[in-house]
């Protein structure tokens, strides 16, 4: 059974969306709630600065401006018409599904009330806006493709500031459907661009998103630290909003390296926050959040009211919010062995994750509803699910893999993208300067090369920086963290050329897949810390046994896999049966006295000298799978063989 590590992704996607509406209709709360003058009219070209900005301000305020823009803005001065009301489209309310209807439909109607006189700004914009809301209504389809068009116009047209809104709303957007590759493309290319436009506000929601797909990704770490630094600078700023926000997301990086406790002691706080301030669907899906961490701490009572009490604010009309909701109760219900119960709940979850395009939660479903069929002992349909878990576990790791692969390519293509942004704008500005300068002083010429040598000098600097910074990320990237191991991406990579290279020589390859038996009671009976110790004594192990460390690696949570090439069928059961002592005998010597650590495997050999064999070593793979599934059956510690094709 191959264990994929997907992270829970108990995230609702409505509660980053309502914190980046905070951002997009809140605007700028810095103490006085609105710009007005008492003797004379507020200047408006201030007032949509503060709107540009991307920093909160409180409900009152925005339509307190809003009302002084209508007031003061003449109804001839188109320019200022076309602002106005891509600030109204924006600011729609959008707190409960009411009011995402009511936004959506005012968005429609702007869209398709369009005058000919319109700037190509003005259209994009209100595209955009009319995708966002679509998004918050659970359309991803239609929300992708009103962000695509937007992107492409605000090339085609030159506009930064909105080719950097386009494709942060288009990366968070991928992100959440876990296309981390176009995710991390876009949203680095637009953290680079608000950056350098200096607005400050939306560079840090966009970092957010940022940190989101790096927890997504795998590196829950990593997405602290950027969470921790956001959190401190709402805080300075009295953005308690944003703070509560952030302080969710922290919980579910924290969830994920298995601090449940604190990332229980952070969602209760933006439960609280969001259910004092009245923002009941944000605070039900922190209350969907809570009830996650408490099932991981087998606290099922505790888990099953919270999701109750979440229950009453989300329906199957938020379909983000809803399949996670159900998705943990079912898991409750399974672990209190109602069976049938948990696969209603499980269908109503299925419906929701296929209406969101939420493969990484069908996967997390996929699997727990194989292990219901299981339970229940209809094994038919637990290997059918499994399957299904298995071919679309696949799919979404290919998108990893494309994300591992093209991560320094997109870092460095972002950079190259922000540097000739800058450098155009800086050599708009020289050439104006140099006009000027050459008409009272030629010798002005020699310092505008000098500083071009210096830009170009820093420039250079950077990239150097810059890539040898990406390489130690690819480093970190390709290795497993508690285990040192290569991780699934690295050690798949090194088995496929191996693969490639017995065909080629004609040669056996073989595998031997592995994990510890009983894992998840050594980790409820002697805690995590010893959990952690079992996997570095497998790891120390298979260092011992493997001549090559990058023959050996973590694929999953317990699980393990070493490549042995030219290698028979009978030589890797002998091998496997020597692995099996040797990481008892460490285990006695590495684990405490009561705890028999044991492994069960499944080996599989390419014969490519003999038909049939296998056409990819996906294929191998899935051989090997399925002996470490009959080893499991046959009541583990033993090892299984695939059926030989040689």
């Amino acid at each position: 059974m191959v264990s994929y590590l997907f992270q829970s992704e108990q995230e609702i996607y409505l509660l980053r969306y309502c914190r980046r509406f905070f951002a997009i209709a809140l605007l700028l709360f810095t103490g006085q709630a609105y710009l007005a003058l008492a003797e004379e009219p507020p200047q408006v070209e201030q007032i949509f600065k503060l709107f540009d900005s991307g920093e909160t301000m409180s409900r009152e305020a925005i339509e307190k401006n809003i009302a002084l823009l209508e007031q003061y803005i003449s109804s001839d001065d188109i320019e200022r018409i076309e602002k106005l009301n891509q600030i109204k489209c924006w600011s729609q309310p959008s707190d409960d599904e009411g009011q995402i209807t009511n936004a959506l439909n005012y968005a429609e109607q702007m869209l398709s009330h369009i005058p000919s006189t319109a700037s190509a700004h003005f259209i994009t914009d209100i595209t955009l806006c009319h995708a966002w809301f679509l998004q918050l209504s659970g359309d991803i389809s239609g929300a992708m493709e009103g962000y695509n068009k937007g992107v492409k116009s605000a090339y085609a047209h030159e506009d930064i500031k909105l080719i950097a809104d386009a494709r942060s709303l288009r990366g968070a957007l991928h992100s959440y459907i876990g296309d981390f590759s176009e995710a991390l493309d876009d949203l680095v290319t637009a953290q680079g661009l608000y950056e350098s436009l200096n607005l400050t506000g939306w560079a840090n929601i966009n970092l957010t998103d940022i940190a989101t797909s790096f927890r997504r990704y795998g590196d829950p770490e990593s997405a602290i630290k950027y969470y921790q630094k956001l959190k401190e600078l709402y805080l300075k700023n009295g953005n308690m909003d944003q703070v509560a926000g952030v302080t969710s997301d922290i919980g579910l990086a924290l969830d994920e390296i298995g601090e449940h406790e604190q990332a229980i002691e952070n969602f209760r706080f933006s439960y609280q926050y969001f259910k004092d301030h009245k923002y009941k669907l944000v605070a039900a899906i922190n209350a969907t959040n809570i009830a996650y961490s408490l099932i991981q701490l087998n606290r099922l009572q505790e888990a099953e009211n919270y999701l109750k009490e979440a229950a009453l604010d989300i329906t199957e009309k938020e379909p983000g919010a809803y399949s996670f909701m159900k998705l943990f109760m079912a898991k409750i219900l399974f672990q209190q062995a109602l069976y049938p119960e948990a696969l209603t709940e499980l269908a109503s979850a299925e419906n929701a994750f296929r209406t969101m395009h939420n493969d990484r939660g069908l996967v997390q479903l996929l699997q727990l509803k194989s292990d219901i069929y299981a339970a229940m002992g209809d094994l038919q349909q637990a290997y059918y699910t499994l399957q299904q878990f298995v071919d679309l576990t696949k799919k979404v790791d290919n998108n990893s893999t494309a994300h591992q692969t093209t991560e320094l390519k997109v870092k460095f293509d972002t950079s190259r993208i922000e540097s000739e942004n800058k450098r155009l704008i800086d050599n708009q500005k020289l050439k104006e300067q140099e006009l000027a300068l050459l008409e009272k002083n030629k010798s002005l010429q020699l310092i505008i090369l000098l500083l071009t040598g210096c830009i170009l000098g820093i420039v250079s600097l950077f990239a150097y920086k810059q890539v040898h910074r990406n390489r130690q990320l690819q480093t970190i990237a390709l290795t497993d963290y508690l285990t040192q191991l290569p991780n699934r991406r690295h050690i798949y990579a090194q088995a496929e050329q191996y693969f490639q290279q017995a065909i080629k020589q004609q040669m056996p390859f073989s595998i031997i897949i592995f994990d510890a038996d009983h894992f998840k009671k050594i980790n409820d009976n002697f805690g995590h810390e010893i959990g952690d110790q079992a996997l570095l004594t497998i790891a120390q192990a298979c260092k011992e046994f493997a001549a090559d460390r990058n023959q050996v690696g973590r694929i999953g949570g317990e699980e393990f896999l070493i490549l042995l090439p030219n290698t028979s069928a009978e030589r890797v059961w002998e091998l496997a049966h020597e692995l099996q002592s040797l990481i008892s005998r460490y285990g006695t010597i590495n684990l405490p006295e009561e705890l028999k650590l044991t492994v069960s495997a499944g080996v599989a050999t390419l014969c490519p000298e003999t038909k049939p064999q296998d056409e990819s070593f996906a294929r191998l793979l899935k051989r090997a799978d399925s002996a470490l599934y009959e080893a499991k059956n046959a009541g583990r510690n033993c090892v299984k063989a695939a059926e030989l094709t040689c």
